[in-house]
């Protein structure tokens, strides 16, 4: 298969993207890979790096990039919000289309907290969305809020043998200043983003057929783990299928 690395312009920022193309032949469809939140796409990036190429197998082009805010992509991760991050998918669609121009449109894929932003992403103006394909999407951005904050907590108390309450944590975030979760700084975009968020709103949104994977049916790669994945073979054997019938 073809693989590039590049970075793309949105405004006056740069993405870093890797576009992964069939071997040989024109891409018949294609797809926009929306990452994971902070440590949950570090730990996730080799089971991304996987399924990009078993859909390029697949005839499938893959455009895999960073958000604003985190990995080698431009800003801040404290200054970027599930807004910046849905521009950023509508901006990657526009760039995979450049690079594919035989395409009508993308099918978005999203991870964790990344797959709100692909179902925000297919309800845009532009999109050409195809499909939406979610793994294990967070239902809630309150709850996931909360399971941040209690580690956050519980990695203060094991370093310093004492914590502040989530109380504080809040007013803290409300007052607008930042709070650091496993070495990122959250601020006010994210977490009033968060505050907002539920699946379910999303769902009824979304302008295109969907496939949405609950987390079960695989081992919790994206959290820490002894055991080293570096596939989601469940979760790639169902979407490759759906797409091949949502997209024949």
């Amino acid at each position: 298969m073809n693989e590039t690395p590049f970075f793309f312009e949105l405004g006056e920022h740069r993405l870093f993207a890797i576009l992964h193309r069939p071997k040989s032949g024109p891409a018949r469809h294609g797809v926009v890979l929306c990452h994971a939140l902070a440590e949950e796409k570090l730990w996730s990036h080799r089971v991304y790096v996987s399924v990009a190429r078993e859909l390029a197998r697949e005839g499938i082009a893959v455009l895999r990039f960073d958000f604003r805010g985190e990995g080698d992509s431009d800003l801040e991760f404290e200054d970027c919000g599930l807004a910046s991050r849905t521009a950023d998918a509508l901006r990657a669609a526009e760039v995979l289309r450049e690079h594919e121009p035989l395409l009508s449109g993308c099918v978005f894929l999203g991870h964790r907290l990344g797959c709100a932003v692909a179902a925000m992403a297919t309800a845009g103006s532009g999109a050409r969305a195809q499909g939406l394909v979610a793994w294990d999407p967070v239902a809630s951005g309150r709850d996931y809020l909360m399971q941040i904050l209690r580690s956050v907590l519980a990695s203060e108390l094991a370093r310093t043998g004492q914590a502040r309450t989530r109380a504080a944590l809040l007013e803290s975030l409300d007052a607008g200043e930042t709070v650091v979760i496993d070495g990122y700084r959250m601020g006010s975009p994210l977490y009033r983003d968060l505050i907002g968020l539920e699946w379910s709103r999303l769902l009824e949104a979304a302008r295109c057929p969907v496939l949405a994977l609950n987390g079960t049916c695989e081992p919790p790669f994206w959290r820490e783990s002894k055991r080293f994945h570096n596939r989601a073979p469940t979760m790639s054997a169902h979407t490759i299928q759906w797409l091949r019938e949502q997209l024949a």
